[in-house]
């Protein structure tokens, strides 16, 4: 199955299947499966059906099948930067954590699936080929999927800006699409819909003149004295443009500010932690605390980096 092809879902009579009644459409789909576990945040209730492809095969048959389904859909990787409600999620839930074939391909070039951890590509291909690409990805939780899907990174750069091509499922199909700087932004990209998946991405790398196990220990540091520890999303909010999150959120007086289990980090203010048994909703009513008081303190509109599920 290439890209080029024009490819259809040509669905058997199993991926027709009407699940219900304990009968699932797969061995690897689990009804009501807890998801607070799978989200860093440690919160949220449980999903109505979870699918766990344990291949690239698998997935993409899991895919078409989820298509079929007129329920809510979303797709989970690390869980780095999700928000689950607390009386769970209505739908399905996809994971591509198995999905963790990592390829070199020759010429600082590798393919890698989306439920790589993103620190193991860090460390297994940057750093111990010393290529460019450090300072823009370390540090950051999460799989390799999920951070092309929200083109993670630093000031330093982003991932998207390290790859040749992305492949992509959606109701359409299996696409391939050819890396460009007109198909991402910052924290942001436009060849996956929310509904997508991504299978896995080419990465293409160059060697660096500067010791990149160096830059990795100094910015293994400095998000230890800079960023808490524990439960959290990480960077709760985008940065406005020209400006931080945290220090809006800072020079409104919001820090240590706390909601039930969750408090307003005191060493960086754009963190939210879990801090004591915290709720969905607890989280949630920090994130509107701090909306609403930089809106009315500089008029800025605060955009959520996290992704919220089930609730609202």
């Amino acid at each position: 199955m290439c890209a080029s092809m024009q490819w259809k879902w040509e669905l058997d009579s199993r991926l027709r299947y009407s699940w219900g009644m304990g009968n699932l459409p797969f061995d690897f789909a689990v009804e009501n499966f807890p998801l607070a576990g799978a989200s860093l945040y440690k919160v949220g209730g449980p999903a109505k059906l979870a699918l766990l492809p344990r291949t690239r095969a698998e997935a993409v048959e899991a895919f078409a099948w989820l298509c079929t389904q007129d329920l809510p859909k979303i797709v989970l990787g690390g869980g780095s930067n999700v928000l689950i409600a607390d009386e769970g999620f209505p739908g399905i839930v996809i994971f591509t954590n198995e999905l963790k074939a990592l390829q070199a391909l020759g010429d600082g070039r590798f393919f890698v699936e989306g439920g790589v951890v993103l620190d193991t590509l860090v460390r297994e291909v940057i750093i111990a080929n010393n290529y460019v690409g450090t300072g823009a990805l370390t540090g950051i939780p999460g799989t390799v999927g999920g951070a092309i899907y929200m083109n993670a990174g630093t000031v330093n750069g982003s991932i998207c800006e390290l790859m040749d091509s992305v492949d992509v499922l959606t109701e359409e199909g299996l696409r391939t699409v050819q890396m460009e700087p007109s198909l991402y932004s910052y924290r942001d990209q436009g060849f996956c819909p929310p509904s997508g998946l991504i299978l896995a991405g080419s990465f293409r790398f160059e060697k660096a003149e500067e010791d990149q196990q160096a830059i990795y220990d100094r910015y293994i540091e400095r998000r230890r004295r800079t960023q808490p520890q524990g439960n959290s999303c990480g960077s709760v909010f985008k940065n406005p443009e020209g400006e931080h999150a945290g220090r809006l959120i800072e020079s409104c007086g919001l820090k240590g500010t706390r909601h039930g289990g969750a408090v307003i980090s005191e060493m960086h203010a754009n963190f939210i932690v879990n801090d004591s048994g915290a709720t969905c909703a607890d989280i949630l009513e920090l994130i509107e605390l701090c909306k609403r008081r930089v809106r009315e303190e500089f008029g800025i509109e605060l955009q959520e980096e996290v992704k919220i599920f089930g609730a609202r």
